[in-house]
């Protein structure tokens, strides 16, 4: 018997809406509540007016890859005491993160010649 026999087998179904909580606008002036935006563009200033923040401008990564996809799995497939296969460990987990945070990939493809 389960310590705790309320959960059901599984995983609990999240899924994530991206849409704009709207505020009524009785309920705002009965009890104060606001929307916060997510994503703002204007700069906040002190009283003297002096800039407190700076907006960071939208970035867009990439990651050049030093090999192609097979040449990587192939060198992180090596000895403990080599150095590629670091290397090759160290550029898939930065595929692995560019893929998760849609970075753009610029790899190296492999030419076979004829």
């Amino acid at each position: 018997m389960p310590a705790t026999p309320e959960i059901r087998g599984g995983e609990p179904q999240i899924t994530e809406r991206n849409e704009e909580f709207i505020v009524p606008e009785t309920l705002q002036q009965s009890t104060g509540i606001q929307v916060v935006p997510k994503n703002f563009s204007d700069q906040v200033k002190d009283d003297r007016g002096q800039s407190l923040i700076q907006t960071p401008p939208t970035q867009i990564i990439e990651v050049t890859l030093p090999a192609d996809a097979k040449t990587l799995d192939d060198w992180s497939k090596g000895s403990v005491d080599s150095s590629r296969t670091w290397l090759g460990k160290f550029w898939k987990r930065v595929f692995q993160k560019a893929l998760h945070f849609g970075w753009r990939i610029i790899g190296k493809e492999k030419i076979n010649a004829v």
